[in-house]
């Protein structure tokens, strides 16, 4: 059995390696005269090495500074890749409908979440589902959910009361709270269902969700073959594969059949026009007869609610109090400013606070939650580039031929550490960067402050002042009470699973800070 397995393993190796190579077209061929890093596995190419480095961007951000913002790497079985933070390029891409998900990214989203969520539909029909989440994301709108931000943000306040007393410090893991505090404002916000898992952390969604969260803690060896090679397997064959017995695809399971539940829970809800809340699902369902969304397509949006509007600003949060805890006179100042502004007594203008938003700035563009993303091209096109680029052949190109089916990753983080645009300390958290003027040389790609880290283009990220007011609010409650600072040997490295996560000295997921209540 055993022997007859390793021989269709085998055969499987040399079909899709005989596929890849037979692929190889002109734009191939130039792709290969790119600088890049030497393979050292011909099963793994270079893909342990970024996606799985013991901390996260350890190989690429050498390699782009060795190679410029565009070289080549070796993906499984030979297959060469692209990796780009060229900002025309970059530009390029986002805005470009000949560049979508690679199909493994596509098949996994539709057998987990839904083939209907925004992350996965194109066309006319993501057209319509971004027009339905607009209000609920537009400026005013988020201004709306402020009393959810504030009532989640003072329960987190709450529990660590309860756990240190005026002027004692205790070491918590404070990611593990940025995670259920997010969890409740998306739920609540999101969805008009309370969870409160700060307070009820053993809620069968919160340990349903986190779960999830665990599965995808480490991107394994075995996983990125199995990636690679979901592209060549049938969808109904993934979502056999969630029913088997082992822990990463029984959470799966299990938070499919949450959400599903969650699903059919809204859809009587909306029938029976039961629903009191006024949540962004609400206001999905109320835009949904003008912008032609059916009911159905809103609660599809469930599981991709929960997933990119929980982790993301969790991990962001995580990261954000790191620096703080590292760099305690600047956590000492943004206190002031924080403690000036609600001594105003009246309603606080986060955007006025110029070191809360110096340090949020400074965080996403060291640490975005998604610091690497990946594209296929959906057809033969060109890719122009803001620099020149000198092939092994000497010939220099400011534009490269790109290939149907290139796999193409994009270097968001990477991007927000070029020297040339950030400075000669782009590598360093300086917030003050920020208070100086417009820090970056290069163009505004994204939304926000010129940075990546919610995307650009159409896909951007629709819920991103969501992200960020979730992320003032949380941060100015917190640290008006208590301070953070680093435990002796305490050693944090960045991961990459889904997005990118603090691990301790022995690679353990969470983020453990000394946290003291302040005196009254």
């Amino acid at each position: 059995m055993a022997s007859q397995l390793l021989a269709s393993i085998g055969a499987c190796t040399i079909v899709v390696s005989a596929f890849i190579w037979l692929r190889r077209s002109p734009a191939s061929r130039i792709l290969g005269t790119l600088p890049g890093p030497r393979s050292p596995s011909w099963v793994y190419g270079n893909m342990l090495q970024l996606l799985c480095a013991d901390s996260y961007g350890d190989y690429e951000f050498r390699w782009q500074q060795q190679y410029g913002a565009v070289y080549r790497v070796k993906g499984c079985f030979g297959e060469d890749r692209l990796v780009v933070s060229d900002a025309e390029a970059l530009r390029n891409i986002i805005n470009n409908p000949s560049f979508g998900y690679p199909p493994a990214r596509w098949k996994i989203g539709n057998a987990t979440m839904s083939s209907d969520n925004v992350a996965c539909v194109v066309g006319e029909k993501h057209r319509r589902i971004r027009a339905d989440m607009s209000p609920g994301f537009s400026a005013q709108g988020v201004r709306n959910f402020l009393p959810i931000f504030l009532d989640v943000a003072n329960k987190m306040v709450n529990e660590w009361e309860i756990l240190c007393s005026p002027g004692s410090s205790i070491r918590l893991d404070v990611a593990k709270m940025m995670n259920h505090g997010t969890l409740d404002i998306i739920c609540t916000a999101a969805l008009g269902l309370p969870v409160d898992s700060v307070q009820n952390p053993d809620h069968p969604l919160a340990r349903t969700h986190l779960d999830i969260l665990g599965a995808a803690f480490v991107r394994a060896r075995a996983g990125i073959v199995a990636e690679f090679l979901t592209t060549y397997t049938p969808e109904f064959m993934l979502r056999l594969s969630l029913h088997l017995p082992i822990g990463p695809t029984r959470a799966l399971l299990a938070f499919k059949t949450t959400t599903d539940q969650i699903m059919e829970q809204k859809t009587q809800e909306y029938k029976l026009n039961q629903s009191e809340t006024n949540d962004l699902l609400s206001t999905m369902f109320a835009a949904s007869s003008k912008t032609e969304v059916t009911p159905a397509q809103v609660v599809h949006q469930i599981p991709l609610l929960l997933v990119a509007g929980q982790d993301t600003s969790a991990n962001v949060l995580s990261w954000a109090l790191l620096e703080l805890a590292r760099h305690l006179d600047f956590q000492h100042s943004l206190r002031q400013e924080i403690l000036a502004h609600k001594r105003q007594g009246v309603e606080v203008e986060y955007d006025d606070m110029p070191l809360l938003n110096a340090l949020l700035k400074e965080t996403l563009r060291l640490t975005p939650a998604g610091p690497i993303l990946e594209r296929m091209a959906t057809e033969d096109c060109v890719l122009p580039l803001s620099t020149e680029i000198t092939t092994s052949r000497g010939t220099h190109i400011r534009e490269l031929p790109i290939r149907k089916g290139q796999i193409i990753f994009l270097a968001l983080a990477a991007y927000q550490r070029q020297e040339p645009l950030w400075g000669s300390d782009a590598h360093e958290f300086k917030p003050s960067r920020w208070l100086e003027g417009d820090p970056c040389t290069g163009p505004a790609l994204g939304p926000y402050a010129k940075l990546l880290s919610f995307l650009g283009g159409p896909r951007v990220c629709p819920g991103w002042r969501f992200a960020l007011l979730e992320m003032q609010v949380i941060l100015t409650e917190l640290l008006a009470k208590f301070s953070v600072s680093l435990p002796k040997n305490n050693v944090i490295r960045a991961r990459l699973s889904t997005v990118q996560f603090p691990v301790d000295n022995e690679g353990a997921k969470g983020l453990h800070l000394t946290v003291e209540r302040l005196a009254n």
